[in-house]
């Protein structure tokens, strides 16, 4: 499906393609990564055998479009928690996502890892804070965090402040921090699940996505 996807005739033309990207740092890499682009659009990135180094390259965790910001913008709307923070914002894509579709969201990232080129000159950048000062400032009710530096448990500082009512956890599951709590409960997100890509997902069933295995999932946890 990939040679018919991408045109070429052979395994080895495509392979040949991709290393050539490689070496540019895909300056001419025709496929380019659009947020707001629909799951179709974006699920294409996931065919490159380059996927890893592609997603280094342009700093993306998750691979937002447009039918996941849609149902992930759904499920806030219907909690009606505010303030909303974005912690470990990163380029800000996310939060301005769902600005875009009426979220009032703060963003904040300390700013450990360096910004992509793509978005050094965007008019919206996360504020350059760490998250227990961003919670302790603005008081939120519901937190949102995509991709969770690895090997870092932020969710027990999101449980232990009072505001918090509800965070919502996007990126690799992991069992410490997206475990079961006393007084809380979660649940997967299905729509945004649904359309979740990220870059860690080789390979995508362009027909049925909801049938597709993905790494990330998005997950609630609202107190009791």
């Amino acid at each position: 499906m990939s040679l018919e996807l991408f045109g070429y005739k052979t395994l080895r033309e495509k392979i040949n393609q991709e290393k050539k990207w490689l070496k540019n740092n895909f300056a001419d890499c025709p496929y380019k990564y659009n947020p707001e682009a629909s799951w179709r659009e974006n699920a294409v990135i996931c065919r490159l055998s380059v996927l890893a180094a592609y997603c280094k390259a342009f700093g993306i965790d998750q691979i937002l479009n447009r039918e996941f910001n849609d149902a992930l913008a759904e499920e806030i709307k219907q909690l009606g928690l505010k303030p909303v923070l974005e912690v470990n914002a990163g380029s800000g894509d996310l939060a301005r996502a769902l600005r875009n579709r009426g979220i009032d969201i703060i963003a904040v990232d300390d700013y450990k890892k360096p910004l992509p080129e793509r978005v050094l000159n965007s008019d919206f950048l996360p504020q350059k804070m760490n998250y227990r000062e961003a919670i302790a400032r603005y008081q939120p009710r519901l937190v949102i965090c995509n991709w969770m530096p690895a090997g870092e448990d932020w969710t027990r500082d999101f449980r232990a402040a009072e505001t918090i009512r509800a965070y919502i956890l996007i990126g690799e599951e992991d069992r410490t921090s997206w475990g079961e709590y006393p007084g809380w409960r979660s649940r997967v997100l299905k729509e945004p699940n649904r359309w979740s890509l990220c870059r860690l997902d080789h390979g995508v069933d362009f027909k049925r996505p909801e049938l597709w295995w993905r790494h990330a999932k998005v997950v609630a946890f609202e107190r009791s």
